[in-house]
């Protein structure tokens, strides 16, 4: 009788990340496993291996060519905008998206890998908890927000405002106002305070998903007065004084001029506002004359923190 000779298989090995990942999430409760990929990966094998855990794992990228092999994957992809803002930011942006797709709750805390130190090679792991502000900013919220500002241009906003309250500008901190959306309205309860660096260019050369826009957007934040930023992204206006009603409006002990000069525009038109501390590099969004989303910078490569809307030194 010829010996019939069984054949298995060779075993796929589990990318070197997920083990830890996975412990992780076991071990702080974590509703999710979020990676954000630098460079080429073996999804299927991490497919494979995601099923060793209840946690679903979701994947966050700009590259198409990257969502599209994550999706054949059967695994969960977050698009997210391209961007050259350090990693921080770019966690903070995909957590963002995350929960505007429903992918996490605001309440949730997440394991993140990540490329840290080694370009290429996800060799960082932070576990995230979305604080309890951001509690009250839910998926919904999020999509309400898109009725008045779409979702690319308050994220283009964001993301520069976490940059200027991280980095300041030639070592100095640098606190600024960019208010979004009902542009018209908005100019009206606002007067220039001298030249504006934006007046004269073209539509397209004044866009903030533009990274040079940003940039310029940084270097004019340490001159006095607001950006005013229209739905589409474009700066209409820069170094704009906010003259809007104060009366009925309460905030926090501690916030500035910046802050009660967002909570009076955000209360008279249907703008949302995004302020930097000075004294810090927090920042806050604005809607309806309210701060409804706190977010702390943290200084180096590491992720970012959402807090709640305590009471922080007093700035303008």
């Amino acid at each position: 009788m010829t010996p019939i000779v069984v054949t298995r298989a060779p075993a796929i090995a589990p990318p070197p990340f997920l083990p830890l990942a996975i412990d992780a999430a076991r071990g702080t409760g974590a509703s999710a496993i979020l990676i954000l990929p630098e460079g080429p990966m073996d999804w299927d094998a991490l497919r494979l291996h995601s099923h060793d855990t209840d946690v679903p794992v979701l994947v966050a990228s700009a590259s198409q060519r990257q969502l599209e092999a994550v999706r054949r994957a059967g695994l969960a992809a977050i698009e997210v905008e391209p961007t050259e803002a350090a990693i921080a930011d770019r966690i903070s942006l995909a957590l963002i998206e995350a929960v505007a797709n429903d992918r996490l709750q605001a309440g949730d805390r997440v394991v993140v890998v990540y490329s840290g130190f080694e370009a290429e090679a996800l060799d960082s792991l932070s576990v995230i908890r979305l604080g309890e502000h951001l509690e009250r900013l839910t998926s919904r919220d999020l999509r309400a927000l898109e009725t008045s500002v779409p979702f690319e241009t308050l994220k283009a906003v964001v993301d520069t405002a976490v940059e200027i309250g991280r980095e300041g500008r030639e070592g100095k901190a640098v606190g600024t106002l960019i208010v979004v959306g009902d542009a018209r309205n908005v100019l009206a309860h606002t007067q220039p305070l001298g030249f504006d660096p934006f007046k004269g260019y073209r539509r397209k050369e004044r866009n903030v998903r533009d990274l040079r826009v940003r940039e310029a957007i940084k270097e004019i934040a340490q001159l006095d007065g607001a950006f005013v930023v229209a739905r589409d992204g474009t700066v209409e206006a820069a170094c704009r004084l906010i003259d809007a009603p104060m009366t009925g409006l309460t905030l926090p002990k501690g916030l500035g001029t910046r802050h009660w000069a967002a909570a009076a525009i955000t209360d008279a038109t249907r703008a949302l506002a995004v302020v930097v501390s000075q004294s810090n590099g927090t920042v806050r969004l604005f809607q309806n004359g309210e701060s409804i989303l706190r977010i702390a910078p943290m200084r180096h490569a590491r992720a970012m923190k959402w807090q709640d809307a305590e009471t922080e030194p007093v700035s303008s």
